[in-house]
């Protein structure tokens, strides 16, 4: 072979092979298929918690990341107020952060009133379904890529906490979701100005179920049997270590050992059955996670693990003190209706052990709204006139569902009063008798909801090239 060729070879080699080192590095750059597996080497939102600045929402908004079109890096930013119906306080058109895109309905975009769960062929305030979320998150041109900022315009820890929890149910990496510390005002305090631009979005064909599979992530999210069967645990020696933290109860009184639940689905004067103290829980009230009072700023880490430290049990009086704490593997936050529930959930997950491996934090939607009707049809009480009356509760005599005997001070509502127009009543417990299963279902088959979502896969298909709608092409 003559020198000019074998020159010529080499070139070509080492072209090719150039060729191949360049075709490396764009699959493990951007060759991911899932947005829990983005390229580490080109996520510049990283934060040490889900917690963000306003500087630093500022800092990818200069960058371009916010509603950019394609690649990995990309930002948006949802808010997630919902006084938008309100006429005289329709701030969003009046001013909001660059960028931001309106979720009007608040947590109630996050949240179901349709679904079965164990022997109730529907329960109010669960988590929405995929088809909901995959609306939700085309129309604000989420893909894979994408890192969702959450803000709320006023002091509603709820919609902000409901966003992030429902996200991170349907497969979303907590290093993906951040809420802005303070929200919308903390931004004006910041020093950065608001718009009234609305910004123009392309649509994204993401799903959080395609191409045959799903990312939900059911192992955050407790459903009805699976909390009996945590309680259980708890009440035969804990050795699993689980903490069950009550949101609701302390909200305004931290001693306070009984709840106090009305029913999810019926406005006004309608109580469920039972109201209490779940075995083995310990109050931390979700208005005690943010300081000041009645704000949007989160307290840090370490405040939150000093507070969970001075959480009273069911009595009212002992703490679960920093060893029983530590000792924790699993928490699981509940309250009423799963909205303190979500605020508490965001506090642990994505703020006190946002980096912990050896901590899990879950979150039980159905809380006390569902849990507080799980009385068999057969329990009496005594009620506010002295006589012994039905308890009303509706599930089947003997069934597996009944939880009473898994509450510390058992309370029958029957034997309560309220206040309604001024004037003191009698409770009137809610009649859910249309909610119960002719033939209530076993535990393994009681948990509807996560079989549903598991079984859920988005109608989209997902693009392979293009801009936002592209699910990322063109890194």
């Amino acid at each position: 072979m003559s020198e000019k060729m074998m020159k010529k070879s080499r070139v070509l080699l080492f072209t090719l092979l150039g060729v191949v080192a360049v075709a490396a590095l764009s699959m493990w750059g951007c060759g991911h298929t899932s947005y829990d597996t983005p390229a580490e080497k080109v996520v510049t939102t990283k934060t040490p918690t889900a917690l963000i600045t306003a500087a630093d929402l500022d800092g990818w908004i200069k960058a371009g990341l916010v509603n950019k079109q394609g690649g990995y890096d990309r930002v948006v930013i949802l808010d997630v107020s919902n006084n938008e119906t309100d006429t005289s306080n329709k701030y969003y058109t009046v001013g909001h952060i660059p960028g931001a895109q309106l979720i009007s309905a608040g947590s109630a975009a996050f949240m179901d009133n349709t679904r079965a769960e164990g022997p109730f062929n529907v329960t109010g305030s669960m988590v929405c379904t995929g088809a909901t979320i995959d609306a939700l998150i085309q129309g604000a041109g989420i893909d894979e890529n994408t890192t969702i900022v959450i803000t709320n315009n006023a002091t509603n820890t709820v919609n902000v906490a409901r966003a992030y929890t429902t996200l991170r149910y349907w497969g979303f990496p907590k290093n993906r979701l951040k809420v802005l510390q303070g929200g919308n005002a903390e931004w004006v305090t910041a020093g950065y100005a608001l718009t009234k631009s609305v910004p123009t979005i392309t649509r994204s064909s993401f799903g959080v179920a395609q191409n045959g599979t799903t990312k939900v992530n059911t192992d955050m999210r407790v459903s009805l049997p699976e909390m009996i069967a945590y309680v259980q645990g708890i009440v035969a020696g804990n050795a699993d270590n689980v903490t069950l933290i009550d949101t609701v109860r302390g909200s305004s009184n931290p001693t306070a050992t009984i709840s106090s639940t009305t029913d999810l689905l019926v406005s006004g004067n309608a109580f469920t059955p039972f109201d209490g103290a779940i075995k083995g829980s310990f109050s931390y009230g979700a208005p005690a996670m943010v300081s000041p009072a009645n704000t949007l700023y989160f307290k840090d880490a370490e405040t939150i693990k000093a507070d969970l430290a001075n959480a009273l049990g069911t009595n009212g009086v002992a703490k679960l003190d920093a060893a029983g704490r530590d000792a924790t593997k699993t928490f699981i936050s509940f309250c009423r209706a799963g909205n303190y529930a979500s605020v508490g959930f965001f506090a642990l997950d994505g703020i006190a052990y946002y980096n912990d491996p050896n901590v899990t934090v879950k979150w039980y939607d159905g809380s006390y709204g569902q849990w507080n009707l799980c009385a068999s049809s057969d329990h009496t009480a005594v009620d506010t006139t002295g006589a012994t009356v039905n308890a009303g509760g509706k599930l089947a005599v003997g069934s597996i569902w009944d939880t009473t005997s898994l509450m510390d001070n058992l309370t029958w509502n029957v034997g309560r009063t309220t206040v309604v127009n001024n004037v003191t009543v009698q409770r009137q417990i809610v009649n859910y008798a249309s909610r119960v299963y002719t033939v209530e279902p076993s535990f393994a088959d009681g948990n509807q909801i996560e079989a549903a979502d598991l079984a859920y896969r988005s109608t989209v298909t997902r693009a392979t090239s293009g801009g936002s709608a592209g699910g990322g092409g063109g890194c």
